[in-house]
């Protein structure tokens, strides 16, 4: 019998930040990327990962302007835990963990076999992850991939102390440590702005985690902080 894996989708489709600003534009082109993103997602993972999206931006459906991403949205599994609109948002990454510890609370994550972490606006070209997911014999699976941009650009990620955490996967067991470590150092992080790929390496280390490490995932990204001053290409990248 085939096991059952979970992935956890994080998801700011309408972001609050307060070094980010984004106007109607802005806020369309991305429900344009995750609505891309996120159909790509469901072609390309194999039948027996569920998949459950967590947003942490919208109050409900109601909120978006893209009618097929509403539709969409309405017929799959997705969570919603709207911040207070008073509440500054800092440090990112120790939001999507809050969403992950908020997916852990509503559903049963001893259901599955392994579990995969994924930023879901990210256009997952091929099954890769999912299939390297399957096969995992180690007790997580994590990367830090160099960034390669459409012109030829290619950034070095810093490899010194960061696992990336676009995408990792665990066993259930290994990621429900992760859980309960990053509970314990979420505080911490918040306020020294402490990173989750961090994070993330700070658990793998000090935790001594069996892994398999990626060079690549084969996700293509649109990069919103990059000026675009030569075309369309100079924003995307591959890792």
């Amino acid at each position: 019998m085939t096991e059952k894996n979970l992935v956890f989708a994080s998801a700011a489709i309408h972001p609050q930040r307060t070094n980010l600003s984004f106007n109607k534009k802005e806020i369309l082109k991305r429900e344009e990327d995750y609505l891309f993103c996120l159909k790509q997602l469901y072609r390309v993972s194999p039948d027996n990962f569920e998949i459950f999206i967590v947003d942490n931006s919208l109050e409900d459906l109601n909120s978006l302007y893209n009618k097929e991403l509403k539709s969409f949205l309405d017929q799959v599994n997705i969570f919603y835990i709207k911040k207070p609109k008073n509440e500054k948002i800092k440090n990112i990454g120790v939001q999507e963990l809050k969403q992950l510890f908020y997916l852990q609370q509503n559903i049963d994550f001893n259901s599955y076999n392994k579990v995969c972490y994924l930023t879901a606006r990210r256009f997952i070209t091929n099954p890769y992850v999912f299939e390297k997911t399957e096969s995992l014999n180690k007790d997580a699976l994590i990367s830090n991939p160099d960034f390669i941009y459409l012109d030829g650009e290619i950034v070095i990620s810093e490899k010194t102390g960061l696992f990336n955490d676009m995408f990792f996967a665990m066993k259930v067991e290994t990621i429900l440590k992760y859980i309960e470590f990053s509970k314990q150092q979420i505080d911490y992080m918040d306020i020294n702005m402490v990173s989750s790929e961090e994070n993330l390496y700070n658990f793998i280390t000090k935790e001594k985690i069996e892994y398999e490490y990626l060079n690549f995932l084969g996700f293509l990204r649109y990069d919103y902080y990059r000026k675009n001053k030569n075309g369309i290409k100079h924003n995307y990248h591959f890792v």
